[in-house]
């Protein structure tokens, strides 16, 4: 019986280092399909996948800066700085959108270098970096704005945010391209090999020959280049720049990374993860549950997939010293 028991609970355990979040929301799905009525529904299906891909797309560039071992806060006040300079390229000077999508990705990433820049060779901590521009963001979109939303964008534009390719939603198929790049590039790269190194050890990776600096500033410039492009696509659904739009998006993206377990290297666990927090919002507002409610059980999960992550880690550093 204790062999039984033990045969058991290996497979378990190797289930679970395979699957990991995956398997988490299958069964997540197959509870909500029964304690709610209108789960399965193909309109609220698509409405999940849509409203999981912008999280996903800025929770790409978190998780390269995860990776790096550094953490950025600043991603939701530029989401919002982001999505209305590009509606004020379009609106106010005239710009055809796919130059002003060029623009404000370029934006982007020139913010992300330059918090780079300053936790690389300032030796800035990444939390104080990016809180300080979190809260010159928060100001500088309302001084661009005037604290109005930029209405009226063209259909073409917002075509990426609510057009569909046949039966599939664009934000899903702009989602899966940037996620199979992350993924090429975490695991068959240098550079992704030098991220990893850098993240697990940043001294080590340094004496090994890895410019350590250049790597964090990188990982800030493809942070910053996620948030653009997740901001682009919600000005795109919303059909305007909001300067409320990043509200909370940070947080949601450097869940979904800690959810998920990315600290593992394998970018598609970051996907799990913004599948798991979308089902769980989705899943609330089925059975009417209070936002505020969204808000506590999210930070749960948050600190027990953090105490797992390290409980996991601790694990496997006993294994190895055994």
């Amino acid at each position: 019986m204790s062999v039984l028991r033990i045969k058991a609970r290996k497979g378990a355990v190797s289930i679970w280092n395979n699957m990991g979040v995956w398997l988490i929301n299958i069964i997540l799905l197959i509870a909500l399909s029964f304690t709610t009525d209108n789960f399965l529904t193909s309109t609220n299906i698509v409405n999940v996948v849509r409203q999981i891909c912008v999280n996903g797309i800025i929770a790409l560039g978190a998780t390269f800066v995860v990776l790096g071992g550094e953490i950025d806060l600043s991603q939701g006040p530029m989401v919002a700085v982001l999505g209305c300079i590009c509606a004020k390229l379009m609106m106010e000077s005239g710009m055809n959108y796919i130059p002003a999508i060029i623009i404000t990705i370029f934006i982007g990433m020139a913010m992300g270098t330059m918090c780079g820049l300053i936790v690389s060779f300032l030796h800035v901590p990444s939390f104080i970096t990016t809180l300080g521009l979190q809260y010159a963001l928060t100001g500088i979109v309302l001084l661009i704005t005037n604290s109005q939303p930029i209405s009226g964008l063209s259909e073409q534009f917002t075509f990426l945010g609510r057009g569909y390719l046949g039966p599939i939603p664009v934000p899903t198929i702009i989602l899966a391209v940037v996620y199979i790049i992350g993924a090429y590039f975490i695991k068959f790269t240098e550079f992704g090999r030098s991220v990893l190194a850098v993240g697990e050890n940043a001294k080590a990776a340094e004496m090994s020959g890895i410019s350590v600096s250049k790597i964090k500033t990188l990982i800030f410039s493809i942070a910053g280049l996620g948030t653009a492009l997740g901001a682009v696509v919600l000005a795109a659904r919303l059909g305007s720049g909001q300067p409320s739009s990043g509200t909370g998006a940070s947080l949601q993206a450097l869940a979904a990374v800690y959810v998920g377990g990315t600290s593992g290297g394998k970018v598609t666990n970051t996907l799990a993860g913004v599948l798991l927090i979308g089902l769980i919002n989705n899943g609330l507002n089925l059975m009417a549950v209070d936002s505020a409610w969204q808000d506590v059980t999210l930070g749960i999960i948050i600190v027990c997939a953090v105490a797992l992550d390290v409980i996991k880690a601790m694990r496997a550093a006993t294994s190895v010293k055994k």
